[in-house]
């Protein structure tokens, strides 16, 4: 009998597990499910080359015509409502039952929201409509308030900071980028948004917003207020785990899965992307990775696990965020290091008893491409930590 794979969440993580599946040559029935009207496509240009205008399209992860090429079957602006585990049956929102052998879960996650009511003036950003609602709003001369200064906060007040508004950035944290980027590279990027006018405040949340005729009034925790003709809330993200939660599997911050992606309760299910909670390496609790990357890597390796191939060697964690004309790339586990060796102004090598665990650049892939060659490796510190000695040759 033919076999049947359900992919649920028709983004990058979703689509590139379709894609993936073919070309290792699945010959089944593939169906993937999207509530999005859109193609399945990629999210870091949202905050950036889509939001500002330079790109008129998102990007996607294939031309319209490579999907019925590779006979995917698309079932775009609709909803899994239900998983039947023991049927092994997808109920779709319009009521379409779809059986599977294997379920591939991609269903990513929300923005989180703020707890006031919600206003036509404050914008997540998480899919192209909400990029476009942004765009629209972001007229010349405005003022942008954003919340939040994670990664996708800081891109798109770099964004609306180029498209020719004010932009204040509200952080509760007392620095920039707190989860994941080690506090040297935080400060790089806070510097980058001083110079070009961007403003910060550090260890401040809001209050309360109230709405004018034309402009929404913020008020802080320390009283001081600010008028803004648009806010954007980027706050991450809760995973979109009700779905796996309400078919009986475990789930915790995401879907538990081991390290090929497969449901810890089911071993027909798998859960991949921001969706996927799983231990990496030697950490002590399961976690999600929310990157470009592990969208990519994680649908690799639930694909390979589906077509009993043999699993490839992990891929080391990393990232990369534009802003205010710099680049950012962020390798490994930085917070793993018990040194850290400067290499000039701007790249951070982090090492554990001498081995390479982490890295950080600003503006210097070549020191950041030799980093991933090295990553795992002893290097000797007086070599690495000098910007006129190839990265490479500190190699042990």
């Amino acid at each position: 009998m033919e076999q049947r794979i359900v992919v649920i969440g028709a983004g990058h993580a979703g689509g590139a597990a379709a894609i993936t599946l073919r070309e290792l040559g699945f010959s089944g029935s593939l169906t993937l499910v999207g509530e999005e009207a859109e193609h399945p496509y990629e999210r870091p240009s949202l905050s950036k080359a889509y939001l500002s205008g330079k790109d008129s399209a998102p990007v996607y992860l294939a031309e319209e015509s490579r999907w019925s090429e590779l006979g995917v079957d698309l079932r775009l602006g609709v909803a899994a409502a239900s998983i039947e585990r023991e049927s092994r049956t997808v109920t779709l929102s319009d009521g379409t039952a779809l059986p599977y052998d294997q379920l591939i879960l991609a269903t990513g996650g929300a923005p989180r929201e703020l707890p006031f009511r919600a206003h036509p003036r404050i914008f997540p950003l998480r899919t192209t409509g909400d990029a476009k609602a942004i765009a629209a709003a972001a007229r010349p001369g405005g003022r942008a308030v954003v919340i939040g200064g994670g990664v996708i906060g800081l891109e798109t007040a770099s964004t609306l900071h180029e498209l020719g508004l004010t932009a204040i950035v509200i952080e509760a944290g007392q620095r920039l980028l707190g989860r994941n980027v080690p506090g040297d590279a935080a400060g790089w990027l806070a510097a980058a948004h001083a110079r070009v006018g961007v403003e910060i405040r550090l260890g401040r949340s809001v209050a309360a917003i109230g709405a004018g005729d034309e402009t929404l009034t913020l008020t802080l925790d320390d009283g001081s207020t600010l008028e803004a003709d648009l806010v954007v809330v980027g706050i991450g993200i809760v995973p979109r785990a009700g779905l796996a939660e309400a078919a009986g599997l475990p789930v915790g911050a995401g879907v538990l899965v081991d390290e090929t992606y497969r449901s810890i309760g089911d071993a027909n299910v798998y859960a991949i992307g921001d969706l996927a909670l799983r231990r990496f390496g030697d950490a002590a609790a399961p976690q999600r990775m929310e990157t470009w990357a592990h969208a990519q890597s994680s649908a690799r390796a639930a694909a390979l696990a589906i077509l009993g191939l043999p699993a490839e060697a992990e891929p080391t964690p990393w990232f990369w965020t534009a802003q205010c004309g710099h680049n950012l790339q962020i390798l490994g586990d930085p917070a793993a290091g018990d040194t850290v060796v400067a290499r000039g102004e701007a790249t951070r090598l982090y090492l554990r008893d001498g081995v390479l665990v982490g890295a950080a650049c600003l503006d210097q892939p070549r020191d950041f491409a030799s980093a991933r060659r090295l990553i795992g490796k002893v290097l000797k510190a007086d070599l690495a930590g000098d910007p006129g000695t190839d990265l490479r040759k500190a190699a042990a």
